[in-house]
C-alpha cells in the first residue's frame, strides 16, 4: 500500500478536495502516524474563509492530530509501533536561542504541521519523532487531538500572560479556545471567572465548566458587569478568543479601572481583525501569545491523565473523516450547539 486518502486545500472559499496521494516517506528521525482523530480548528476555517493563508498550496490542513505509530525511522528511539500518540504541531530546530530557553513556539526556524507542511486531514502523517507525545490510556483519541491545540493554546496564554492563583479572569468568545480557557482558569485557581458570548448554549456550558458569571452582550454590557463585579478595577486578565472588533474593544476596556493607573492584562489569542489601538496601559500588558510549548503539552498531559480537567463535554460534534467539509460547515455556520468538532477514522 503506497497511497492514502487526504483532503487538500487549494484556495479560499472552496471545499477541501478528497484525493488519493502518496503515503509520506519517512526520514530517519521521523514516525508515520496512522491518524485516528483530527480536531477542526478555527485556523482551518480561517484558511477556507480567506481570513488567513497557509504557507503553501495545495496543502493537507489539520494540526490537532492523534493516532497510532505505524512506522518508525531507523534512528527513532523511545516509541513503539502501535503506540497511541498525539502530535505537537510545532516543528522546531532545538538549537536556537529561543529553543534553548524552552520557547520552541518562538523558534527562529519553526514550521507548523498543517500550515507549512502537510497535516492531519489524511489517513497518515509523517512527523519528527520528538513531536509524538504518548497519549495516556485513559484519554480518547478525540481528547488527544484537541489537546494538541484547543486545550493547550489557552493554557499557554494564561501562563505567558502572567496568571496567578486568585486572579480575576474574563474570557470573550466561548468557542474551542475560549471554553477551555474557562476550564483552565478554574483548574489553575482563578478567583473570579467571567464568560462572555452571544450564544446561550455556550454560556450555559461555560457555567457548567467553571465560569462564576456569564454575560450575553446582546442583553448586558459586559464591561459594566465586569466593573460592577470588581469594585471598578476591571479584571486582572482578559482573554480575547473571538477575533472580532467588538470583543477586542470589550477585552481592552474590561482591564481598565476608574483611573488611568488601574490596568490589568489583555491577552489577544484569536486572529485579530486588523490593527489594535491601545490608548494607554499603565504597567499592564497587551500581548498576543503564540501557540504553546512542548513543556506546556507535557504538563497538560499530566493534568489530563490525573483527571484535573474533563474534556468529555467540550467535543460537541464527532463526524467520520469523509465528512470533513461538513464538519467545517458546522463550525462556520454555528447553526447547531457547536463548540469543538472532531473527525475520526477507524483502524
Amino acid at each position: 500500500m503506497d497511497k492514502m486518502k487526504a483532503f487538500k486545500f487549494y484556495a479560499a472559499h472552496e471545499p477541501l478536495r478528497l484525493e488519493e496521494v502518496p503515503i509520506p516517506k519517512l526520514k530517519e528521525d521521523e514516525v508515520l502516524v496512522k491518524v485516528r482523530a483530527s480536531g477542526v480548528c478555527g485556523s482551518d476555517l480561517n484558511y477556507r474563509r480567506g481570513k488567513a493563508r497557509p504557507y503553501k498550496t495545495p496543502i493537507i490542513l489539520g494540526h490537532e492530530i492523534s493516532g497510532t505509530v505505524e512506522e518508525m525511522g531507523e534512528k527513532v528511539e523511545g516509541l513503539e509501533v502501535g503506540e497511541r500518540v498525539l502530535v505537537h504541531y510545532i516543528i522546531s530546530c532545538g538549537r536556537c536561542a529561543q529553543c534553548m530557553r524552552g520557547n520552541d513556539n518562538r523558534c527562529r526556524r519553526r514550521i507548523s504541521i498543517g500550515a507549512h507542511v502537510d497535516g492531519g486531514f489524511a489517513e497518515y502523517v509523517a512527523i519528527p519523532a520528538r513531536n509524538a507525545f504518548k497519549l495516556p490510556s485513559n484519554l480518547t483519541f478525540e481528547e488527544g487531538a484537541i489537546i494538541g491545540c484547543a486545550v493547550s493554546t489557552p493554557f499557554h496564554a494564561l501562563l505567558s500572560g502572567g496568571f496567578k492563583a486568585g486572579d480575576s479572569v474574563a474570557v470573550f468568545g466561548l468557542g474551542g479556545i475560549g471554553i477551555h480557557a474557562v476550564m483552565w482558569a478554574r483548574t489553575l485557581g482563578a478567583g473570579l471567572i467571567i464568560g462572555v458570548d452571544v450564544v446561550d448554549f455556550k454560556l450555559e456550558l461555560a457555567k457548567e465548566l467553571g465560569a462564576d458569571v456569564t454575560v450575553n452582550p446582546k442583553v448586558d454590557d459586559p464591561v459594566e458587569v465586569i466593573r460592577d463585579l470588581t469594585d471598578g478595577w476591571g479584571v486582572d486578565l482578559a482573554l480575547e478568543c473571538a477575533g472580532v472588533p467588538e470583543t477586542v474593544n470589550y477585552t481592552l476596556n474590561s482591564i481598565r479601572g476608574k483611573s488611568r493607573y488601574e490596568t490589568g492584562k489583555a491577552i489577544l489569542i484569536a486572529l485579530q481583525p486588523g490593527p489594535v489601538k491601545v490608548e494607554w496601559i499603565r504597567e499592564g500588558l497587551v500581548t498576543m501569545p503564540g501557540d504553546h510549548t512542548m513543556d506546556d503539552l507535557r504538563r497538560i498531559l499530566t493534568l489530563a491523565e490525573r483527571g484535573r480537567i474533563d474534556l468529555t463535554k467540550t467535543i460537541t460534534h464527532r463526524l467520520p473523516f469523509l465528512e470533513l467539509n461538513r464538519a467545517l460547515d458546522i463550525l462556520e455556520g454555528q447553526t447547531e450547539n457547536v463548540v469543538k468538532v472532531v473527525v475520526t477514522q477507524q483502524q
